[in-house]
């Protein structure tokens, strides 16, 4: 497993590991935040805050995540296209 691990992160372009290095501790500590807040508070907290907690966090996610799709598949088309051309 650890071998595994070593493999996949060498093997990394060098703009991966920034995006693992910078924001997975800033992401981790967020959630490390959003889980004592609701673990802790949970009784305290109101309807409203309960939609705006979803509002701020799956919302924004869910658009992120449906970007990143979006451009995967566009450059995934381009690379598709770049072989075909290179091929003919």
């Amino acid at each position: 497993m650890v071998i595994k691990i070593k493999n996949w992160w060498a093997n990394l372009k060098s703009y991966d590991k920034f995006f693992f290095i910078t924001f997975i501790p800033a992401i981790v500590f967020t959630l490390w935040g959003l889980s004592d807040l609701y673990f802790n508070y949970f009784d305290l907290l109101s309807k409203e805050d309960h939609l705006q907690f979803f509002l701020r966090v799956f919302f924004p996610v869910s658009i992120a995540t449906f970007i990143t799709v979006l451009e995967h598949n566009k450059r995934q088309k381009l690379i598709k296209d770049i072989k075909t051309y290179l091929n003919e």
